[in-house]
Parts: C-alpha cells; structure tokens; sequence
C-alpha cells in the first residue's frame, strides 16, 4: 500500500507540477510576443471572487508539498506567498519539485492509516492518510492547478488537453495521436535471427 501511496502522491504532484510549469512557460513567452504585461496575468481570475492565477499556482504547489510532508511525517517547507512574476512561480514549482524528490520511498510506509490533521481558518481537518489524499489533497490540487489552466486559455492561452495532460508516465502509443499530443511511441524489439538448423534424415 506505500507503494501506491507514494505514486499517488509524489509521482501524481510531479507530473502534474512539470506541466504546469511547461504551461507556464508557454503564457510567458505568448505575454511577450501579444505585449501583455505579466502583473495583467498574474491578477487575472474567472470570476471576481475567486482567486488570482498566481494564487492559484502558489496553492497548487502548497497542496502538493503539504500533502507529501503530511503523509510522510515530514515538517512541510514554508514559502513566502509574494510570487508576483512567472519565474517566481517558476523557482516555487522548483523547489516544490525538489521537496518532494527528497523525500524517501522508504518513508510512506504506513501512510494510508496515519492519522493527519490540516489546519483550517475555521478548526482542524482530521483524515486518515488514505482519506486525505484521496479525498482532499489530490481533488483541491487538481482544482487550482485546472483554475490556473483555466484562466491562462481564457486569456488567449493557445494550449490544449495535450499541454494539460503531459507525457502520462508509463504511457506509450501509436498512430496520428503520437503527433497530436506530442507523445512517445514504444520500440518495438529487434526481432531475433531464426537458427538454420539441418533437417533430420
């Protein structure tokens, strides 16, 4: 079961994490060539009383180092919500990145029975680890990583599913599909030399 708490966990952070900031890249050098002002991107939301998309990233990243720190007994890393620029965004979702990449495989043993507690404005979350991370840290990481997504292509943002999914680790495929989403495609092995051997007589 740690195992698979773990691949939940970090493997699903760090793919998701990679492309977000793949995405990121692309609305920085799309504000350059439209002549749109980062600080505009950087304030822009869906609604008015939601969030702005560099609260949405820095949440993302939060939900992501919390969930792993929690899980695996760890003090959590603690960043300075003032990101105000796509590198600083960027150099968030790095050392989110790095955080999570520390941590041992060794040290999710029996994380689906620990019993965690998340601090809210209003009192104390209590989950079991599975509970958790299933029903909390993985549904609100995917929501503002989907809300940052969501008002970058709102904004002229020419990105697809492609961008959204990534290169699904574990994942080959064949046909057009390779070239649309941009994926890998599985070698096929070499096919051994069949043996002559002399008939019988």
């Amino acid at each position: 079961m740690s195992a698979l708490m773990q691949q939940a966990s970090a493997r699903t952070f760090t793919h998701n994490l990679k492309n977000l900031s793949a995405v990121l890249r692309k609305a920085e050098k799309d504000a350059k060539a439209r002549g749109i002002e980062e600080s505009v991107l950087m304030e822009a939301r869906l609604a008015p009383d939601m969030l702005p998309f560099k609260a949405q990233v820095m949440i993302a990243c939060d939900i992501a180092k919390g969930g792993c720190a929690r899980l695996t007994a760890n003090e959590m890393p603690v960043y300075p919500d003032d990101n105000a620029s796509f590198a600083e965004l960027q150099d968030r979702i790095k050392k989110t990145l790095t955080f999570i990449r520390g941590i041992k495989s060794a040290e999710y043993a029996g994380s689906d029975n620990r019993e965690i507690e998340a601090q809210n404005p209003m009192g104390v979350l209590e989950f079991s680890g599975k509970d958790f991370l299933f029903g909390w840290a993985l549904p609100n990481f995917y929501f503002h990583c989907a809300t940052a997504y969501g008002i970058l292509r709102h904004n002229g943002l020419q990105i697809g599913k492609a961008d959204w999914l990534g290169q699904v680790p574990g994942m080959t495929a064949r046909g057009p599909i390779v070239k649309a989403f941009g994926l890998k495609t599985k070698k096929k092995p070499k096919a051994k030399a069949k043996k002559k051997t002399a008939g019988k007589r």
